[in-house]
């Protein structure tokens, strides 16, 4: 694969990506990364920190993927490149050491206890048991969305939509665990399979587990192995649509204009363009205006696979880039599905004073139908 990168030699995988669009420096092009890692492979050069840290550069976000005509797998490559250097003793960066520690002392990479998972849970006044008695459904809230305050309305609103619908669904609070997208993401792969294995106790008790992350969905659905009493899988988005379809939910005149942020898990990692939209377009009143770079090509929030816990000043200029084109559509809302990119967009358009609101589907459908 990375003989067809040293053959070709193009460039396109540059067209649009975040990080080369940002540092303009060839080896954290993909280009320019694969044939770094083409001469470590072949003996030419070590693992010294340079490499190690051109190997982490990357959101893995897939876009360069897109753009290239050799259709190398750019995102897996890195992925087993960043779990040979774990495997080799010299990754992952020292900056992802504390979100490391936090994964195996709290089961979550924010440093909260397992207690702080339930005070949504809380704000909700849903309970823990009771509303999961029979439930044959789970809703696995994810760690980010319950642990960061400024985005914890998320899964209060989904879990609020699932009431006004009769759906019922069991939580897990404190009993919740990471499902180990970012340790895979950064080569951590024995931490990984110690987290999946605990989550899998769990999730198989039930038959399909719902998430709000659109990395807990890309990992559980793509990442756990079909086996072992494996649940479905499912975004939330997808049971909300089904349930505006099946007029379980009725959302009154809303009149604003929006535009959404496809997320890479949910967008290029699965492929997920419609749904989004369809629940978006099911409000009446909404205008949704489309961002010059949207679908296939959306460009990353930067965010993901550790990039943002490395080089947060380099993460932050890319939410910037993203919140632009979000401010040319004229939308007053932007949206997404992702609490890491709902993060990453609130921090730019913070940092840009920019009067665009950043806010999650379930949160303006919840509007609509209260």
């Amino acid at each position: 694969m990375l003989e067809d990168c040293s053959r070709c030699h193009c460039g396109c995988c540059k067209d649009g990506c975040p990080i080369y669009n940002t540092l303009f420096e060839e080896q954290v092009s993909a280009r320019g990364r694969n044939l770094i890692i083409r001469a470590y492979l072949k003996g030419v050069i070590e693992a010294d920190e340079r490499l190690v840290r051109t190997v982490y550069s990357c959101l893995l976000c897939r876009l360069d993927e897109e753009n290239c005509g050799a259709r190398i797998p750019c995102a897996e490559i890195y992925e087993n490149m960043r779990a040979h250097l774990v495997e080799k003793g010299v990754g992952p960066l020292p900056e992802h050491e504390a979100l490391t520690a936090s994964l195996r002392n709290y089961g979550n990479p924010w440093m909260q206890p397992k207690t702080a998972r339930e005070k949504w849970i809380k704000r909700s006044k849903l309970p823990l048991k009771e509303e999961g008695e029979g439930a044959k459904s789970l809703y696995y809230s994810g760690c980010t969305f319950p642990l960061d305050p400024s985005i914890q309305s998320v899964p209060l609103a989904v879990a609020k939509l699932f009431r006004l619908a009769g759906e019922k669904f069991a939580l897990l609070g404190k009993d919740e665990v990471c499902c180990g997208s970012t340790s895979l993401r950064i080569g951590e792969r024995k931490l990984f399979e110690e987290l999946r294995q605990n989550n899998m106790e769990k999730l198989k008790q039930y038959e399909r587990v719902i998430t709000s992350c659109a990395g807990c969905y890309k990992t559980m659905s793509q990442d756990y192995p079909d086996s072992d009493g494996k649940p479905e899988i499912l975004h939330s988005l997808q049971v909300l649509r089904d349930l505006l379809k099946w007029g379980k939910l009725k959302p009154s005149e809303t009149k604003v204009r929006v535009t959404y942020h496809d997320p890479c898990h949910l967008g290029r990692h699965s492929g997920m363009y419609d749904i989004p939209r369809e629940i978006i377009n099911s409000i009446p009143g909404v205008e949704l205006v489309e961002m010059r770079n949207s679908r296939e090509l959306a460009r990353c929030c930067g965010s993901g696979a550790g990039v943002k816990t490395a080089n947060p000043e380099v993460s932050l200029e890319i939410a910037k880039r993203r919140v632009e084109e979000a401010c040319e559509t004229g939308a007053e809302i932007l949206l997404s599905a992702c609490p890491f990119c709902e993060q990453g967009l609130i921090d730019a358009t913070k940092a840009m004073k920019k009067k665009i609101k950043v806010m999650d589907i379930a949160e303006l459908l919840l509007e609509a139908c209260d």
